[in-house]
């Protein structure tokens, strides 16, 4: 924690009092967050909460999901869930701030990046070279699942192996940096594998949205077990965003605006795995045995004081007992929490 805290940056001051629609001129800049959050402060005790959030919320979302590694929504879910209202603005705040709207114009035809991972010659990584590649699912019912089977498509197109030796060439650059060097051939390549899953082919109304949101929680909880220890903190805040996104969506003010949320944090969580390295997804069927009871996880998860391993633990046992963790004959969100918080050993892929 202290090497991060020396990396922060110190507290901006207030300029003023922000009027009407001056915020739309500071979406992205990363200026004046005091005054955001004192803007949206002031925005929920004249018009309430749930006003204030159906009037900014749906713009706000379309920026992306994932900015400042899904931060943002992480502290508005967590302050709704909380009923807390300085929470709630601080993650508005939080979203101005950080606003990008990646790939919103078409790349050059010339896009460095896009030209290397199109060029045969690329280079690819090690795992990708065998045959099958390293990783390859194989009689676990895997793909069966609408995420993972998206994600297998994506782990094994030579395009994204390329991009990932492009992108560890390039070297540094934080995380907003990084996502915005993924070139637009990559987001229409996740769009067409979203697509060619059929999650949201026949959601046409809230609760079949609900049931594909709960497939798209199963899918982030598959990716983010598949990350080594120590834990990928980036792929972490996709499942703990995922958790706080169950939170915002009722704050949406129209079916349309809370699918399109859905799909765009969907399309952020893939982009967020390839930009990690595409793991390799657990040989899932055999997470599930003996595993220890949700006391004992909770037990052992606070005794190491991390609290972003905390959030995880709460995340799936909340997951757990309002939907059931079996899945592909497996306990996912225990074994998750078991296993993330070193309890249990995970079954890996042989090398």
């Amino acid at each position: 924690t202290q090497a991060f805290v020396k990396q922060l940056e110190p507290p901006q001051e207030s300029e003023g009092e922000i009027q009407g629609d001056q915020w739309r001129s500071l979406m992205g800049k990363m200026k004046r967050f005091p005054d955001l959050r004192q803007f949206f402060s002031t925005e929920m005790r004249k018009r309430g909460r749930d006003a204030t959030l159906q009037s900014f919320l749906p713009g706000l979302l379309d920026g992306g999901t994932s900015c400042a590694a899904f931060h943002p929504l992480i502290h508005m879910g967590y302050g709704l869930m909380a009923d807390s209202d300085q929470d709630v603005a601080d993650g508005m705040a939080y979203l101005i701030w950080t606003h990008s709207a990646p790939h919103a114009q078409p790349a050059p035809d010339d896009d460095p990046i896009a030209v290397q991972i199109n060029s045969a010659d690329a280079p690819v990584p090690e795992w990708a070279k065998a045959a099958p590649i390293k990783g390859s699912p194989t009689d676990d019912g895997l793909l069966s699942h609408p995420i993972a089977a998206a994600v297998w498509k994506l782990r094994s197109d030579v395009r994204l192996q390329r991009l990932l030796c492009v992108l560890q060439e390039r070297g540094g650059g934080g995380f907003n940096q990084r996502m915005a060097l993924i070139p637009d051939i990559v987001v229409s390549t996740i769009t067409t594998r979203l697509d060619e899953s059929g999650l949201f082919d026949s959601v046409m109304d809230d609760k079949q949205l609900g049931d594909a949101f709960h497939t798209v929680l199963e899918g982030v909880t598959i990716v983010y077990a598949s990350t080594e220890k120590p834990d990928d903190f980036f792929v972490l805040h996709g499942l703990t965003s995922a958790f706080a996104l169950k939170y915002v969506l009722p704050h949406l003010p129209t079916f349309e605006d809370r699918k399109r949320a859905v799909r765009i944090f969907c399309r952020d969580v893939l982009m967020v795995y390839i930009l990690r390295h595409m793991p390799a997804l657990v040989p899932w069927s055999a997470a599930g045995a003996d595993l220890p009871s949700w006391s004992e996880i909770k037990a052992h998860t606070v005794q190491q004081s991390d609290e972003h391993l905390i959030k995880v633990m709460y995340s799936c046992m909340m997951l757990d007992e309002e939907y059931g963790g079996s899945v592909l004959g497996s306990e996912l969100y225990r074994a998750t929490a078991a296993f993330k918080s070193g309890m249990k050993p995970w079954p890996r892929h042989e090398a």
